[in-house]
């Protein structure tokens, strides 16, 4: 695992900051040669960012996938359109929150990029000081996608012999899960119209 700070203690950054380490990341390489396939955000702006989203697609273009959390100013409605950068790029995994019985989370930034759903709401999560806590909100979702994304990178490319490309994984991720957006669309629609489930 690499890494990297890009927000102060008191949860303030840029988007410079963001980028600078996107570019680094693309860059690292570990002891052994390895090097970053997945990339998981958990914080965003309200304003988008030609530099951020040429490193974001720069980043995909190279075979790291990038996961960021939807946010956690939803208002329960999912036809609300609740954005944040760099969440709603389409070049990124955007992850919204379910609760404990797998609807979405009333906290949790709905729009129509918003690619899957992880648990997160009370999930024992590390703070600082070496402790544990029982945390809420999408930046809890965000890392349940990434590990699900890790798991298939070593299943697939196991199986397949080669390195698969972030296409190959985001399509596998997708048929691996259980809700999506599309499935509670699907859900919704067929409460209304009063069809068996």
């Amino acid at each position: 695992m690499l890494i990297l700070k890009v927000i102060s203690k008191d949860g303030t950054g840029t988007y410079h900051h963001l980028t600078k380490a996107i570019h680094h990341a693309m860059q690292w390489r570990g002891p052994e040669n390895e090097s970053v396939r997945i990339i998981t955000i958990s914080l965003g702006g309200l304003q988008p960012d030609p530099g951020l989203h040429d490193a974001i697609q720069l980043a995909v273009e190279n075979n790291i996938m990038i996961i960021s959390s939807s946010g956690n100013n939803g208002d329960g409605d999912r036809s609300t359109h609740e954005i944040l950068y760099p969440a709603y790029y389409p070049e990124v995994v955007e992850v919204g929150a379910v609760s404990e019985n797998a609807g979405i989370a009333p906290f949790s930034n709905t729009n129509d990029q918003v690619d899957i759903y992880a648990p997160g709401v009370f999930i024992l999560s590390t703070v600082p000081g070496n402790q544990y806590a029982v945390m809420t909100g999408t930046s809890m979702a965000a890392p349940h996608v990434a590990g699900a994304a890790a798991l298939l990178i070593n299943k697939l490319e196991q199986s397949l012999d080669r390195q698969i490309t972030e296409r190959e994984l985001y399509e596998a991720l997708m048929r691996c899960t259980i809700i999506t957006e599309q499935d509670i669309r699907l859900l919704s629609l067929k409460r209304i119209v009063g069809e068996d489930e």
